[in-house]
């Protein structure tokens, strides 16, 4: 539990951080709270010279750090009787009491790398799973400082370097959203095929500024942009600056000012429905008009957290039929034959990063009083499901009585406790736990159980060993769910059986 918080937290500070010292400084925080390391180094490698940017080590240390670089250029995890005894390294580590010395690799551009190492006393395969997002956060943090670096360097230079200074400028608003990786490219390919097509002389200009329409999002913040559930309505409106940031952003850079104004309006719509100015037709510059067709295509075409891609020519149907007023029917119609075409010269890329996909749900759908996953993953996660599972519903009885009578603070401690033995009973079937009401909670079993009665006998007599003087109950349900079926539907049953059982009892 307090491993979670503490990840949880590292993210949330990494992401205002902006110097490499301090995201050292902060890693051997989060590594001795995480993960109980007891000595860390932070080190830059340029041409295979290594020197340190933040550490506790001492000179010796370090250059028996040197010794296992030149053995292994990549990451490793050495236990410590595989270190030579002679070495100060193997010394430290067997008086420190530190059974595992480990180095992390982090490939950063222009032929740097950060390597990261510590030193702790066990590995097992709940620390190596947390380890491997700890890792993670950091890479992608990483990457995205020496992105930025090249940005501002870049940015000096004059127009002899404005395409490596678009694609970096796109790949750093893509580094932030994995979701999104590749869109920008996809988008200016398509809006170049259709300004060939409709034989236009400005091809280059749309082409730029598709490839950088959407770098206004490097100034969501995190917490909106890869939020992995639906945005309030003040969370989308704020996504809905992003065009006056891109505005803001390359009005400042010299060799952008023919694209500002374009971006700016790539979400206008015909009608005047758009944002962020609400133009109509007759406003609306014939570039930003051929971008908003290849976006929506685009997002239409490609895999999203909550719903599949469409088929090129049912996402033109629908283009056809639902953005009508909306968008140049004109400019759609004489793309189509592209747009097919285009589609299928891309290779899509859609094997987004999984770790950091679980990092966003640890962070936005857990429930941290237990620890488990909130009931607004339910629903996504049930989507995911590709076998016959079993939904178990567990209710704690009479919880109010038990807070009037035994006071709020016995009550959490008898929530929590319930929860902690459900995991206890239950992680053998390979399961997922969710908390989907105040006391009741859901566990999604990916193996049939091989005596559902025994479980639930051995929850209960936990419960009642640890809660004696109270002697709490619970009711219980369950059904079979499979990915076709509704997650509404069969949470309703549950219930159903729930009150069922109440009534009659």
């Amino acid at each position: 539990m307090n491993r979670l918080l503490h990840l949880n937290e590292f993210t949330k500070r990494l992401d205002s951080t902006q110097e490499i010292e301090q995201v050292a400084k902060l890693t051997e925080y989060a590594l001795k709270k995480i993960f109980d390391a007891t000595f860390f180094g932070f080190f830059l490698k340029e041409n295979n010279i290594i020197k340190p940017i933040y550490t506790n080590f001492d000179a010796q240390i370090i250059f028996d750090c040197k010794k296992l670089y030149k053995i292994s250029n990549e990451s490793f995890i050495v236990h410590v009787d595989n270190i030579d005894s002679k070495d100060y390294l193997h010394k430290i580590l067997k008086f420190n009491k530190l059974n595992y010395f480990i180095a992390q690799s982090f490939v950063c551009e222009n032929g740097f790398d950060i390597i990261l190492n510590f030193g702790v006393k066990d590995l097992f395969k709940d620390s190596l799973e947390y380890m491997e997002s700890f890792l993670n956060v950091i890479k992608l943090k990483l990457k995205y400082l020496f992105s930025i670096n090249n940005l501002k360097k870049s940015l000096e230079n004059a127009k002899s370097i404005l395409n490596s200074s678009l694609n970096l400028l796109s790949n750093l608003a893509e580094i932030r959203d994995f979701y999104t990786k590749g869109h920008m490219q996809r988008v200016a390919f398509y809006a170049k095929k259709i300004a060939i097509n409709l034989k236009l002389k400005n091809v280059d200009v749309i082409e730029r500024a598709a490839l950088l329409h959407d770098i206004g999002k490097i100034g969501i913040p995190d917490a909106i942009l890869l939020k992995p559930s639906k945005l309030s309505e003040q969370e989308y409106n704020f996504i809905k600056k992003h065009p006056e940031f891109s505005e803001f952003i390359l009005s400042q850079v010299k060799g952008f000012e023919d694209i500002v104004k374009i971006i700016r309006s790539h979400h206008e719509f015909l009608d005047g429905s758009g944002y962020p100015d609400g133009l109509k037709n007759g406003q609306i510059m014939l570039e930003a008009k051929i971008i908003t067709i290849a976006d929506i295509f685009d997002a239409l075409t490609t895999d999203r957290p909550y719903r599949k891609a469409m088929k090129p020519d049912e996402a033109i149907e629908f283009m056809f039929d639902n953005f009508k007023g909306k968008i140049d029917e004109g400019i759609l119609r004489n793309s189509i034959g592209v747009l097919l075409e285009a589609k299928n010269m891309i290779c899509d890329d859609q094997d987004y990063n999984k770790q950091f996909e679980e990092m966003r749900n640890m962070v936005f759908f857990i429930d941290y009083e237990t620890g488990f996953y909130s009931k607004y993953y339910l629903p996504k996660f049930s989507h995911r499901l590709d076998k016959k599972v079993q939904f178990l519903l567990l209710d704690l009885q009479d919880m109010r009585t038990i807070n009037f009578t035994y006071s709020r603070i016995i009550g959490d401690q008898l929530i929590y406790k319930f929860s902690q033995f459900i995991r206890e009973v239950f992680a053998k079937y390979n399961s997922e736990f969710f908390r989907v009401g105040g006391d009741s909670f859901i566990v999604v079993l990916k193996e049939k159980p091989s005596n559902l009665i025994n479980d639930i006998l051995d929850l209960d007599s936990k419960l009642k060993a640890s809660f004696t003087s109270i002697n709490p109950s619970f009711w219980y349900a369950c059904c079979d769910y499979k990915d076709t079926d509704n997650i509404n539907i069969c949470l309703q049953e549950l219930t159903n059986k729930i009150f069922y059982k109440r009534r009659i009892s």
